[in-house]
């Protein structure tokens, strides 16, 4: 294992107990509960095994200690909802996806899929993109208004993800992502990221989508769609839980490693006190984004940082149970 599958074991084993059933969906060549290792999972990838091989085997950029570890796949995905796959398992104790959230088309829809692969009770436990350490940074974080519109029309919310790309999208020397810590030694050394895409080639993208609307039928495109902080993923997580019916309340942000943060969500029906502290939890969140001091003389936390941000996080949730 390497390091995020470490980190990952770390922040997800508390939930996963000896003789639970679980499915991990897309862990390409970093299983977190690997088979060999005598999970009781079932591999839900995007290309069967073979392919999955090849095509890491020809990336450059994965060395071959990772790419050896890709599991057997035993169920395909291409689109649609997993509940509807053939093969695919139900009632599980766990359901484990990393780096998968940002790059599906629609996030309420994706949560609702994963709750319904759930017994009551279970967790689906998520490795997510810091907003702050990947080349979306200079995006603004995905909104609630984000994940609605993409739920009720997907082909308008594409339109503006692809503006949000081309316009916003950067480097860090010609690394897509990066520790916190990496970034706050750029930024004193005077470098920042710097955009991908030219304005001129942003322009070109705007009139091809003019000519060339996304249309709810079209190709899937894979891509960063969505961008997330810990406190905007837990706002919208929790508000999807009481108003969308996923079925999913947030347990616990329990770490994360370099690039990315860790979630756990439940499946069981929110209370109504926790709907109050999502009342509480909006309003202290949106006074924190209009606090000049907070938003302009805050340097990017190193990662001892982050997990007072998750710690925060779960005191304006009323919970206890946050590590890291």
């Amino acid at each position: 294992m390497d390091a995020y599958q470490t980190a990952r074991r770390r922040s997800f084993g508390p939930y996963v107990l000896p003789g639970h059933r679980g499915i991990e969906i897309g862990p390409g060549f970093r299983p977190t509960f690997a088979k060999r290792d005598g999970f009781a999972v079932a591999v839900v990838d995007h290309c069967p095994t073979e392919e999955l091989r090849a095509k890491y085997a020809a990336d450059g950029n994965v060395p071959r200690d990772l790419w050896a570890q890709i599991e057997e796949v035993d169920v395909v995905w291409h689109g649609g909802r997993y509940g509807d796959l053939p093969g695919m398992p139900r009632g599980v104790d766990y359901v484990v996806a990393s780096h998968v959230i940002e790059h599906v088309t629609d996030v309420c829809g994706f949560l609702q899929d994963c709750g319904g692969l759930l017994r009551d009770g279970g967790v689906l436990l998520l490795a997510i993109p810091l907003r702050r350490g990947i080349m979306d940074c200079y995006r603004p974080a995905s909104t609630l208004g984000d994940v609605l519109l993409a739920h009720v029309d997907p082909a308008r919310y594409e339109l503006k993800s692809r503006l949000d790309e081309a316009w916003s999208q950067a480097l860090l020397g010609s690394g897509g992502a990066w520790a916190p810590e990496h970034l706050q030694e750029a930024a004193a050394a005077g470098r920042m990221p710097e955009p991908m895409v030219s304005v001129a080639a942003a322009g070109t993208v705007w009139r091809e989508l003019v000519a060339a609307p996304p249309r709810p039928d079209g190709p899937y495109r894979d891509a960063h769609r969505w961008v997330f902080d810990p406190e905007t993923f837990a706002e919208i997580a929790w508000f999807l839980a009481c108003n969308a019916g996923t079925g999913l309340v947030p347990e616990a942000l329990p770490g994360g490693h370099d690039c990315e943060f860790h979630a756990v969500l439940r499946r069981r029906p929110p209370t109504a006190a926790e709907a109050g502290q999502l009342e509480d939890l909006r309003r202290r969140s949106l006074r924190a984004r209009l606090d000049p001091g907070a938003i302009l003389a805050a340097p990017p936390p190193p990662a001892a940082g982050w997990r007072r941000a998750w710690r925060r996080v779960a005191r304006l949730l009323g919970r206890r149970d946050v590590s890291g």
